[in-house]
């Protein structure tokens, strides 16, 4: 049983019969009405030692600023804006102290940048250092961004750049060193959620899906378009690629492509909308000064097809990151 797997039968399992309950498992995070058109909007996310990180390769402090972000993304990513934290700690006894104190630095500069308040947690001892965000949200009924709203003939569009923290990961992780991947690398250590983007189409109701890049560009356009029945063609040539990430992944990878799609971890923002919006989304990128991409489109049959720059269709083996395989 994979990840979606287990994911699907909780869902099944724990489906809400509370008619103030909007959404439940199977989204990027949770909405429940509050009163009037006020929604609270939860989600929570782990990061564990040597799945999520290694503390060889990070500082506690980034550590901590890492797990606001990789939180607040997801509220983000349903056009809510993130308004407060608990946060649940396990660190070693013989480092305890010292680990908190770093840690909660990096914590402090998140809720800084991203304007949320850490209220409450729980603190264990744990020979496996993790650290649980839970974080909750606030949105108007009428501006929830779904990942089932997505219809045929749809743009599809993502924020800045992709691959980009995959080709850090790979950095630190392999032997070729991290020479003139300084750029990659504080992507994958230190990501930037597009709150504000996220927002914009929201209140501007032009995004019909959306979801943040957490597992990669292929497997989250999967989770957008045919586990609802559709499917999507992406250009290649159009997905957004940095000039550090083209000049420097033919070290760490056979295809730049299959990286930027499968790599993960970009907490950019995948959403798609109607072809009659594609001046508003311009103004978007112009106001939140964010690229916004047109990658493709979706389609029916529920399969995703890619195209190379001449039009010609291409295969990769393209599984973005899944626990329990």
């Amino acid at each position: 049983m994979g990840e979606e797997d287990a994911l699907r039968f909780l869902a099944d399992r724990f489906k809400a019969t509370q008619k103030e309950v909007l959404t439940g498992i199977g989204d990027d995070s949770a909405v429940v009405k509050i009163r009037d058109k006020a929604c609270l909007v939860a989600s929570t996310d782990t990061l564990v030692e040597g799945v999520h990180f290694r503390l060889g390769t990070q500082t506690p402090r980034q550590l901590g600023r890492k797990a606001v972000c990789v939180a607040v993304s997801d509220i983000g990513a349903m056009g809510a804006v993130p308004r407060y934290l608990l946060c649940s700690l396990g660190c070693r006894s013989a480092d305890s102290m010292e680990f908190i104190e770093d840690l909660s630095e990096g914590v402090a500069e998140g809720c800084r940048e991203f304007d949320v308040c850490l209220i409450g947690g729980n603190l264990s001892e744990s020979q496996t250092v993790f650290i649980n965000m839970t974080a909750l949200g606030e949105v108007s009924s009428d501006d929830i961004v779904l990942r089932s709203g997505a219809s045929e003939g749809d743009d599809i569009y993502v924020t800045g750049t992709l691959g980009d923290s995959a080709l850090g990961l790979r950095a630190l992780s392999g032997d070729c060193g991290i020479d003139g991947c300084e750029g990659a690398v504080s992507r994958h250590i230190g990501p930037t959620p597009r709150l504000q983007v996220g927002r914009m189409v929201a209140k501007r109701g032009i995004a019909s899906s959306m979801i943040d890049v957490s597992d990669g560009l292929f497997c989250d356009l999967e989770k957008l378009t045919s586990e609802h029945g559709l499917g999507a063609e992406v250009s290649l040539g159009s997905l957004p690629l940095s000039p550090g990430f083209l000049s420097l992944c033919g070290r760490f990878s056979e295809d730049g492509y299959r990286l930027a799609l499968s790599g993960g971890e970009d907490y950019e923002l995948l959403f798609t909308s109607s072809s009659q919006n594609r001046a508003s989304i311009e103004e978007v990128s112009r106001l939140c000064g964010i690229a916004i991409s047109k990658i493709g489109s979706v389609t029916a049959g529920g399969k995703i097809r890619l195209f190379d720059e001449g039009g010609e269709e291409v295969f990769y083996d393209t599984a973005g990151f899944e626990h329990f395989c």
